[in-house]
C-alpha cells in the first residue's frame, strides 16, 4: 500500500494537468516575467546556444518549450517530442552531452507501481527531435527522477530516486560510460531521516535530485517529505570528499528552500544558466495551501544565489504575481519620478506604476512629499526577489530630518529592507525588521556623513552577501562590520517615501530615479549611476556642401544628471579649418576651394564635468562640391569706366586680377575681392586716359 501512495499521488493530476496545458493564456513577456509561469509539475530547463529548453509531461508524452527568453517560455510552442505511452510519465528532463540530446524520464505501467527511468536519444542535433528509446537505465528495482550530470573531470553520474523495500524512497548515484549506459552498481547517498524529510509519511521521501558544478565544488539538491503535504521543500548534497560514489563524501543540509505563504510545498526543481552566466532555480509549488501533488502545482523561477563559500543559496519562494527580472543588472525596479501631472509614477522595468497617496506635488524634476500624509504605494509585485544582495539608490533633497524617514521600503507589516533618513541626516539602513518570512539576520546600520536641508544628493546603499555599504554622490561613505543577511519576503508594497512597519514616519522632501538592484553594484557602477554620461539628442545626418559657403550643425547635447553636469565641445576629427563652439557645440566650417571636392569625415565629442568624466561622440560626414568656374561677360565702357559682368555660383569670394601684358604670367595684380556676392554682379574699373590695353580675368578665392 506505501507504493501504491507512491502511485496515485502522481497519476491523480494528469488529464486535469492536460487540460490546463492547452489553455495557457496568450501574453508576452520580454526581460521579465511573474510568478507563478504557468501550470506544471517536476520542471526542468536546459539552456543551449540562446535558447531556454523546458520539458513536461501530461502523463501519456512529454511536451517541449523553446524561448529565447525565459519569460517567453509561457507563450512558446508547446510541442509533443516523445510519446512513450500513457503508462504515468513523470519527471522528464532534457540535456545535451556530446552531439546528441537526451531525454530521461521515468514510466511505469497503469496497473502496477513499476516505475523505471528510460533514456532516449535524438536522432541529429535538433532538439525537437526525433528521438530514439533506447531502454531502462537501471532495472534493478523501483525508480523514478532520473536525472543525470558531469562531475567537475567530466564523468557523468546517474542519479535518480530508489526504494527497493518499498518503504522509502532513497537518492543514489552510479557511474556512467556514456549517456545511456552505467558502468557501475548504483550508491546510496542519502535516506529521509531528519524531522524535515519525513514529514507525510509513510512513505519517506528523498526524490528529484538534481546535480550541478560550481567553481570546482559539487552539489545534489533534492526533495524531502511527501509532495502531498505544504511542507514538500529542498535539501542539499554537498561533496565535501573526492569520490562521488563514496556516501561519506556527501554532506547533508537543509531545509534550503521551503514553503511561505502562497509557495506551498516548493521542490522538484531543475538548475541552469543563462547566456550571462546567471543561475536560476525552477520548481513547482501550489498557490493554496493543502492542494497536495495533483493538478494545482505551478512552474516558478527565481534566481540562484552563491555565498562567500561558493554554497548555492536558494533564498526563500516569492509571493504570487512577483516580477521577476532577468535582466544582467538586475534592476528590480525604477520610478524616476519625473512626471509633471497626474496620480500614478511609472515603474521603467515591469508593466506596474505607482500610485500617488496623499497630494504629493510634481516638481521636475522629482516628486515632492509633505512628509506627513504622502508616499507612493509601488505594489506588491516588485522588489520580492531581492533576497540574497541588493542596491537601493535614490535622488532626494529633504526639507528636514525626523525621526526614521524611508526613502525607500520593501513591507508594510514587516520590513526586509529600507532605505530611510534618519534624524541628525545620516542615512540608515534597516534589515529584516519584523522577522519577514525566510529572513537570515536583522540589524540597522547608520552611515557617517550627515546630509544637509535643501540640498540634493545621491544616495546609495548596497549588499553584496558580506558587508553594507553607505554612498553619498558616488563616493563610498562607511562600511559596517560584516554581517549575514538574507532579505525575506512579504506579499506587501514596496513604498517612496515612508516607513510603515513599526509606526508610520514619512519623508519630508523630493525624491527622483528611485531604484531598487538584486545585487551590489560595485563602485564604479555606482559612479556611473551618480555621473551618467551626456547624450546628443538628435540624430546625425551626411551633408552636401558647396565649398566657399558656411557649414553650421548645431550638435545639441544633453546631460541626464541632476543637477545636470556643465558640458564641453570638442572635435575628434575634421578637416583643416573646421571649429566647433566649445560650450553651445555649434560646429562651422568654410570649406576652401582647395578642399573641394572631397569627403570629410566629422567626429564630436561631448564631455561633462563630473568625477569621472562621462563623454559621448557622434559622427557625420560631410560632402564638399566644387562651385562652377567663373565667367565673365558684357564688357562695356560708359562714363569713363570699364565694366563686366561676372557669373558663377553663389557663395564663394570672387577676386578680379588685371594684367597689361598677357606674355608676363606673374604680372596679375588684384585689383579687387568680392566676399560672397549675390550673383551675377557687375564689376567696374575707371578708364585712364594714358591706358593702352589692359587684360581682366577673375577667379575663386583659395
Amino acid at each position: 500500500m506505501k507504493m501504491l501512495v507512491l502511485f496515485y499521488r502522481r497519476i491523480k493530476m494528469m488529464p486535469f494537468l492536460l487540460g490546463l496545458l492547452l489553455l495557457l493564456p496568450c501574453s508576452s513577456f520580454a526581460a521579465s516575467f511573474t510568478d507563478p509561469m504557468m501550470p506544471g509539475q517536476d520542471p526542468e530547463v536546459e539552456f543551449r546556444n540562446g535558447f531556454f529548453n523546458l520539458v513536461q509531461s501530461d502523463g501519456c508524452n512529454i511536451h517541449l518549450r523553446l524561448s529565447v527568453t525565459m519569460g517567453g517560455l509561457v507563450t512558446a510552442l508547446d510541442r509533443i517530442i516523445l510519446s512513450p505511452g500513457c503508462s504515468n510519465v513523470w519527471a522528464p528532463e532534457i540535456h545535451w552531452f556530446g552531439t546528441n540530446w537526451y531525454l530521461y524520464y521515468s514510466l511505469g505501467n497503469p496497473d502496477h507501481p513499476n516505475h523505471r527511468v528510460y533514456v532516449a536519444q535524438s536522432t541529429g542535433t535538433i532538439v525537437y527531435g526525433p528521438y530514439t528509446i533506447l531502454g531502462v537505465l537501471f532495472n534493478g528495482y523501483w525508480n523514478i527522477d532520473g536525472s543525470v550530470f558531469a562531475a567537475t573531470n567530466g564523468q557523468l553520474y546517474f542519479i535518480f530516486s530508489g526504494s527497493p523495500s518499498g518503504s522509502q524512497q532513497n537518492i543514489y548515484i552510479a557511474p556512467m560510460s556514456n549517456p545511456y549506459t552505467l558502468s557501475g552498481t548504483p550508491v546510496l547517498i542519502s535516506q529521509p531521516t531528519l524531522s524535515w524529510e519525513t514529514i507525510g509519511t509513510p512513505p519517506s521521501v528523498n526524490e528529484a535530485p538534481f546535480g550541478f558544478t560550481h567553481n570546482g565544488q559539487t552539489f545534489i539538491d533534492y526533495s524531502a517529505s511527501g509532495c502531498w503535504t505544504d511542507s514538500y521543500c529542498l535539501g542539499l548534497l554537498t561533496l565535501t570528499g573526492t569520490n562521488l560514489l563514496d556516501p561519506s563524501a556527501w554532506t547533508k543540509s537543509g531545509p534550503v528552500f521551503s514553503q511561505q505563504v502562497g509557495a506551498y510545498g516548493p521542490g522538484h526543481n531543475g538548475i541552469f544558466t543563462d547566456a550571462s552566466g546567471q543561475w536560476w532555480n525552477i520548481y513547482h509549488a501550489n498557490n493554496l495551501s493543502g492542494q497536495g501533488c495533483g493538478g494545482y502545482r505551478q512552474l516558478r523561477i527565481q534566481r540562484l544565489a552563491w555565498d562567500a563559500n561558493g554554497v548555492p543559496v536558494f533564498g526563500a519562494p516569492v509571493p504570487i504575481g512577483s516580477w521577476i527580472s532577468d535582466d544582467t543588472n538586475f534592476l528590480a525596479a525604477q520610478f524616476p519620478l519625473m512626471e509633471t501631472n497626474g496620480t500614478s509614477a511609472a515603474n521603467l522595468i515591469f508593466g506596474t506604476h505607482g500610485t500617488l497617496v496623499g497630494s504629493p506635488v510634481w516638481t521636475k524634476p522629482g516628486l515632492k512629499l509633505n512628509g506627513v500624509t504622502d508616499y507612493v504605494d509601488c505594489g506588491t509585485s516588485i522588489g520580492n526577489d531581492v533576497q540574497t544582495a541588493l542596491r537601493l539608490a535614490a535622488w532626494i533633497r529633504a526639507d528636514a530630518f525626523v525621526d526614521w524617514a524611508s526613502l525607500i521600503t520593501k513591507g508594510t507589516n514587516t520590513g526586509p529592507y529600507a532605505m530611510q533618513v534618519w534624524h541628525d541626516g545620516s542615512l540608515r539602513f534597516s534589515a529584516n525588521w519584523g522577522a519577514p518570512g525566510g529572513s537570515v539576520g536583522s540589524g540597522v546600520w547608520n552611515s557617517n556623513f550627515k546630509m544637509a536641508t535643501n540640498t540634493w544628493y545621491h544616495v546609495a546603499i548596497t549588499y553584496d552577501g558580506v558587508t553594507v555599504r553607505f554612498y553619498l554622490n558616488g563616493a563610498v561613505d562607511s562600511s559596517p562590520p560584516a554581517t549575514k543577511l538574507r532579505f525575506g519576503v512579504v506579499n506587501e508594497p514596496l513604498t517612496l517615501g515612508v516607513d510603515l512597519p513599526g509606526g508610520d514616519e514619512y519623508f519630508p522632501g523630493t525624491i527622483r530615479d528611485a531604484r531598487v538592484y538584486g545585487r551590489a553594484l560595485n563602485s564604479a557602477e555606482i559612479l556611473v549611476l551618480v555621473n551618467r554620461p551626456p547624450s546628443f539628442t538628435g540624430t546625425p545626418i551626411n551633408y552636401t556642401h558647396p565649398a566657399g559657403v558656411t557649414l553650421t550643425v548645431a550638435n545639441p547635447a544633453t546631460d541626464p544628471d541632476f543637477p545636470a553636469q556643465t558640458l564641453k565641445w570638442s572635435l575628434l576629427a575634421s578637416p583643416a579649418g573646421a571649429v566647433i563652439n566649445a560650450t553651445s557645440g555649434s560646429f562651422s566650417w568654410r570649406p576652401a576651394i582647395a578642399q573641394s571636392p572631397s569627403t570629410n569625415l566629422i567626429a564630436v565629442k561631448v564631455l561633462d564635468n563630473g568625477t569621472p568624466a562621462m563623454s559621448a561622440t557622434q559622427n557625420f560626414a560631410v560632402t564638399v562640391t566644387r562651385p562652377q568656374t567663373p565667367a565673365l561677360s558684357n564688357a562695356a565702357v560708359s562714363n569713363n569706366l570699364f565694366s563686366l559682368l561676372i557669373n558663377g555660383d553663389v557663395g564663394p569670394d570672387y577676386v578680379v586680377e588685371t594684367s597689361s601684358n598677357l606674355a608676363d604670367a606673374a604680372g596679375w595684380l588684384p585689383i579687387a575681392t568680392n566676399f560672397s556676392p549675390s550673383l551675377p554682379f557687375f564689376w567696374t574699373d575707371p578708364v585712364t586716359a594714358i591706358q593702352l590695353q589692359k587684360f581682366y580675368r577673375v577667379h575663386l578665392a583659395p
